[in-house]
């Protein structure tokens, strides 16, 4: 194979994160950087329902299932992927939360663990030409989403990449750690490079339903809460008063995408062995600046938390009590319906119930190897708002204004 060319596989392309990877691969950091995107998943995702462009280098594949032995996986990849010792980028964006929201978390930490293994050691053996594998993790290196030991866990922001682990047995849970370790182990003596991405809360959205967004939830809620109590109607932050005024730096899909390429494709040899934060900016910012900004966008006015407020307020039993307005909605609009399943409202009130601690990263790492991307506060959900629009699930700002003429 050429040196010029370059072949990126991404693992978990249905997920937000993937996804994201798999759409930016196509365009950055040029139109032409890679040849070939190879986008993997377990389920099948038909290139039409995937909001993927129709690119002739673009492929999607299904059925290779990461939870299985690592000569299951091997037998997969060489089954559903054609020329795969051409690969030279490998992003690793898989997740299994296949027991979520159980007590079982060190289950949740094995499951991840094992398919990380298997997806670095398939790469190894089969990639002959791979010449860099990145790993997505995320704040929880910092304890932010340890909730059973939160007393015991100190969180002193900015947090930045060397901050040291956090000791067992609170940090037994946290399953980047055991994820780190396997792709160092699989490194040694290679001449493939690797490092470690870190997001914070992720601002994003996929066209297929996931249970792992907050953002389209919100989104269906606000817009239903408008129609039935009408543009300029008050509506209650959903968490908690910690929660709203807690500080953080969130992440859109794209922006963390966009820094995976980068520091793979431009800084390879910065990035080997090193873990960087990515996030939309360094501002530190809280619910009480976004929520408003979010309500304003649905013509809505936010109102913010009290002290008072301990928990999440179960917007959920809103939602479905109102599914007569939605269906009465969606037919006015011309909406595609969305389901919003069980799962997805839980991964919600954890968000809204639990992340309540300053949190915000230090981008100063990423921003000395030169990646200096930025989009405004609030600017991400903005993103997924038109998103979720172009797909007919929420509806356009001209829409809301021609019905109220």
């Amino acid at each position: 194979m050429a040196d010029s060319k370059n072949v990126a596989l991404v693992f978990g392309a249905s997920g937000i994160s993937g996804w994201a990877v798999t759409k930016c691969a196509l365009s950055y950091p040029t139109p032409t950087t890679f040849d070939r995107v190879i986008g993997l998943m377990n389920r099948p995702l038909p290139l039409e329902e995937s909001g993927l462009p129709h690119d002739p280098r673009l492929e999607l594949h299904c059925g290779v299932n990461l939870r299985g032995n690592l000569d299951e996986v091997l037998c997969q990849l060489q089954e559903k992927i054609p020329n795969l010792e051409d690969v030279t980028h490998v992003y690793y964006l898989a997740y299994s939360n296949a027991t979520a929201y159980s007590i079982d978390v060190i289950a949740i930490r094995d499951i991840n663990e094992g398919m990380t293994y298997n997806a670095v050691h398939a790469v190894d053996r089969l990639c002959k030409n791979m010449k860099f594998f990145v790993l997505q993790t995320g704040t929880n290196n910092y304890g932010v989403a340890v909730f059973r030991f939160q007393e015991h866990i100190e969180i002193n922001p900015p947090l930045r990449e060397n901050n040291p682990r956090i000791p067992s047995p609170w940090g037994d849970e946290i399953f980047y750690y055991a994820q780190v370790e396997v792709i160092k182990e699989a490194n040694k003596g290679k001449s493939w490079k690797w490092c470690e991405v870190r997001p914070d809360q992720i601002i994003g959205h996929v066209p297929t339903p996931t249970s792992m967004t907050y953002v389209e939830p919100l989104a269906l809620y606000l817009t239903l809460y408008r129609h039935v109590n009408g543009p300029g109607a008050s509506v209650a932050f959903p968490g908690s008063y910690t929660n709203y005024t807690h500080t953080f730096t969130a992440s859109s899909q794209d922006i963390i995408a966009r820094s995976e390429l980068y520091l793979s494709v431009e800084k390879p040899d910065r990035a080997h062995g090193e873990a960087f934060n990515t996030a939309d900016n360094a501002i530190p910012a809280s619910w009480a600046l976004v929520w408003p900004k979010m309500c304003e966008y649905f013509g809505l006015r936010g109102e913010g938390a009290s002290p008072e407020d301990k928990g999440f307020k179960d917007i959920d039993k809103w939602w479905f009590a109102h599914q007569d307005d939605y269906k009465k909605m969606c037919k006015e609009y011309g909406l595609h319906p969305r389901e919003i399943p069980e799962a997805t409202w839980t991964f919600l009130s954890v968000g809204f119930g639990f992340l309540c601690r300053n949190r915000e990263l230090s981008l100063d790492k990423i921003r000395s190897v030169g990646f200096t991307e930025e989009y405004p506060v609030a600017y991400g959900y903005f993103q997924v708002f038109e998103r979720l629009t172009h797909e007919e699930i929420i509806p356009s700002k001209e829409d809301w204004t021609e019905y109220i003429a």
